[in-house]
């Protein structure tokens, strides 16, 4: 049966080109995807966020878009074990009265990026997305730690048409230079754009043309791939009411075991009572900083953590997150932490 919307038939209408972000966790994909949005693009954007846990807090942190215009996929990986949910997700999308002018579509970390734009060449979807590109965001600090999963990066890397070297300011010219050549030795046909804060402009990422390096127009959809991830991960989430002691908590994300690749979360501080908090880590680093009102929006806490199956403790980890909140009167208090305690988190409390 042909879908029909405002008259005219899906099949009439023309494709919705569609970008696919992909990243090692912790790269900047969710902040590139922001800057993205906040540009005066004048586009109807469709965003559909994939999260490997049970919580999706990158799709939480997306800004600059209308809330139903937020697909949310989260328990599972969109190239293996949802990718039905993908499809679904994506049908509906073209099924509203109000089609997107684009399509983004934001990996999980550990996602194959291939797999997934694999679903868009199937028969439901293949007349009406075009794939307009595959960008790969790498971490230009932390890409030559990640050497168990370097395979994992390379594939990323090597799926993409458009690489974006992030976090540029972290790191010295001439370490920017090493990771532009290691990255043309793997996709020498790929653009790469240097990026401080995932800042760049939209002109580059969308509209970039139709994606031309692995897929090519007339081969078959292969049958999904038979790997899980959750077999090498594992996600845990940790959710509460109550609220964290600041210092505690910035310490606790500095002493993580080192199997933890990534935790990122939105979390309620007794010391700035009235406001969120997004916590990222990545690797070795983490941060704590104040966001938006909670407005009329009961706080809360919820904390996503990804790791190596093998060395993931979960009891541990619950132990080490319900020390930090905060406990008794005098630690509930509407008390702004100084400029210092923002900028020096790995002081005990």
């Amino acid at each position: 049966m042909t879908r029909c919307f405002e008259g005219v038939s899906m099949s009439e209408a023309p494709a919705i080109p569609m970008t696919i972000l992909t990243g090692f966790l912790g790269a900047g994909k969710t902040t590139v995807l922001n800057r993205l949005l906040r540009e005066a693009h004048g586009r109807k954007i469709a965003v559909l966020v994939n999260d490997f846990g049970a919580i999706n807090i990158d799709a939480q942190l997306v800004v600059g878009i209308e809330r139903n215009d937020i697909v949310n996929l989260a328990n599972g990986c969109i190239c293996c074990t949802i990718r039905e949910d993908l499809l679904t997700a994506t049908l509906a999308l073209l099924d509203r009265a109000e089609r997107p002018d684009a399509i983004i579509v934001e990996a999980s970390g550990i996602s194959d990026p291939l797999a997934i734009a694999w679903t868009f060449r199937s028969p439901a979807l293949r007349p009406h997305i075009t794939l307009d590109a595959i960008v790969a965001v790498v971490d230009a600090e932390r890409i030559y730690e990640q050497r168990e999963q370097v395979m994992q990066v390379v594939d990323q890397i090597a799926a993409a048409d458009m690489v974006v070297i992030n976090k540029i300011d972290l790191v010295p010219p001439l370490h920017i230079h090493a990771v532009m050549t290691w990255i043309q030795s793997i996709v020498p046909r790929a653009r790469i754009v240097a990026a401080e804060y995932g800042d760049v402009p939209v002109q580059v990422l969308l509209g970039s043309g139709i994606y031309r390096i692995a897929l090519l127009p007339n081969q078959e959809v292969p049958e999904p791939h038979t790997h899980h991830h959750d077999h090498e991960w594992q996600t845990w989430h940790y959710q509460t009411t109550q609220p964290f002691h600041l210092r505690r908590l910035q310490h606790a994300l500095h002493h993580l075991p080192p199997s933890i690749f990534r935790a990122k979360g939105i979390v309620a501080l007794a010391e700035a009572p009235d406001r969120q908090a997004i916590v990222q880590v990545v690797g070795n680093r983490a941060s704590v900083q104040l966001s938006t009102p909670w407005g009329l929006t009961s706080p809360y806490s919820q904390l996503v953590v990804i790791g190596q199956r093998k060395r993931f403790d979960v009891v541990a980890l619950r132990q080490q997150f319900h020390a930090c909140l905060a406990s008794g009167d005098h630690e509930l208090c509407d008390q702004r932490p100084s400029a210092n305690a923002w900028s020096h988190p790995d002081q005990a409390p």
